[in-house]
């Protein structure tokens, strides 16, 4: 803990450093010229990304001048929290929405993303790269050549096949995706992700962020304060960072996209022109659900769902012997596990907004309870929503600073229910 920073309230902020670096290496602090900063992370994009929205009275755009060609340096952290904090330094690409506030100031909002993503735009790669898949991503984010050069840490989780196959004037992240489309875990399952978080790049399988302990239980309801055994209240704080301040369920399901996503079942056909082979295979969820893991413990489809091979058909070429010592290098036996899965990891989406806290990132697991919408009889021992509560994904993640709060607005997937939808106990 910081005694000499404590906490006031769930949301309290820490605005620590917001410094401008130019080309050239000057340095200037515009902290105190922040109105606001937000800072975006996906589980399923590349970068982190962020704006400022800047109030100026210096006429900072004239004295850097503002190119293009800047970084800025964030450092903003939660009071008395003693990990997790958010730090880094990011490539300033655009500059919006300028407006004048009289003769002697004006607003404008500064967008950055990581300095990982400008050496992507800059870098074509054509070459041959071979061996074990997590190894050629490795090389793909650390190299100077070939890769994004980052020193940022890296969490690679070891992949079980190898690949061998030409970059054909791709970029570092392009090869990372065309990876990612071929990569099984040690249980060979093919459910990759590669990602940026405040700790660094990630790739790795969704079964390893499902497999992970629970960050933290947040909770949907009327709560305010602790109450006193003698008399009054007191405010927890703790208890305040649980509590979901708005909620909101874009869509609850879509059958019908899951039916056209392969989400449930799918045909695969296959034709090899220098063996003269063809090849149809045909795949549903159901096939491996116990051998994968899981956020929750039932599939979200019950043994009634109506799906049929046909309903998404996948053609592709394989390629056997295009090089020595390899059979087929294509995506063949992945790929349609892998659509089923990929679309499955959103079937069930939640949106919500909670009081914000530095250590929150995306890939976390989190749970969610949520309360019934119907009158609650004495009889009713448990009035959990089944269908929306459980583990969920952090997907996305929102970090709205102002010089008042910080608020999380979060986006939440989970692929499995706690609800038994074939009524089984």
């Amino acid at each position: 803990m910081q005694p000499n920073n404590p906490i006031r309230f769930a949301g309290d902020v820490s605005i620590d450093k917001v410094r401008i670096i130019t080309s050239k290496g000057v340095y200037q602090d515009i902290t105190a010229q922040v109105i606001t900063v937000q800072i975006y992370e996906d589980l399923f994009s590349p970068f982190i990304t962020g704006s400022l929205i800047i109030k100026d009275s210096l006429d900072l755009v004239n004295l850097f001048p503002f190119a293009g060609e800047e970084q800025v340096e964030l450092e903003i952290s939660t009071p008395s929290l003693q990990r997790g904090n958010i730090k880094g330094r990011y490539y300033i690409y655009k500059l919006t929405d300028r407006e004048l506030l009289g003769d002697r100031s004006v607003v404008y909002q500064l967008h950055f993303i990581s300095t990982e993503a400008i050496v992507d735009l800059n870098k074509k790669v054509s070459k041959v790269f071979s061996g074990k898949i997590s190894d050629i991503v490795n090389t793909f984010i650390k190299d100077k050549t070939y890769g994004l050069e980052s020193t940022k840490k890296l969490f690679t989780e070891p992949t079980s096949n190898n690949i061998k196959y030409i970059s054909n004037y791709w970029t570092p992240v392009q090869n990372i995706m065309h990876c990612a489309e071929a990569s099984a875990n040690q249980n060979k399952v093919p459910n990759y992700v590669f990602f940026e978080n405040r700790d660094g790049f990630y790739y790795i399988s969704l079964d390893s962020l499902y497999s992970a302990d629970v960050y933290q239980n947040f909770v949907y309801d009327k709560y305010t304060r602790d109450d006193r055994k003698n008399s009054g209240s007191i405010r927890n704080i703790e208890e305040d960072y649980r509590r979901i301040t708005s909620i909101s369920i874009p869509v609850g399901f879509d059958y019908i996209d899951r039916i056209r996503g392969g989400m449930l079942s799918s045909k695969i056909i296959s034709y090899d022109l220098t063996k003269k082979t063809y090849t149809a295979k045909n795949y549903n969820m159901f096939q491996n659900f116990n051998k994968q893991k899981h956020l929750n413990e039932n599939p979200i489809s019950s043994d009634s769902s109506i799906f049929r091979a046909n309903s998404l058909i996948i053609n592709t070429p394989r390629n056997f012997g295009n090089f020595n010592g390899y059979g087929d290098v294509t995506n063949f036996k992945t790929r349609q596990q892998r659509v089923s899965l990929m679309k499955l990891a959103e079937a069930n989406k939640l949106e919500i907004t909670v009081p914000g806290r530095a250590d929150y990132t995306v890939g976390q697991k989190v749970n969610v309870t949520l309360n019934k919408i119907e009158p609650i009889t004495k009889k009713e021992q448990d009035i959990t929503d089944k269908m929306f509560s459980g583990n969920y994904l952090i997907s996305a993640i929102n970090h709205y600073v102002d010089r008042n709060k910080h608020e999380c607005h979060i986006e939440l997937v989970k692929e499995t229910l706690q609800y038994n939808l074939d009524g089984k106990k």
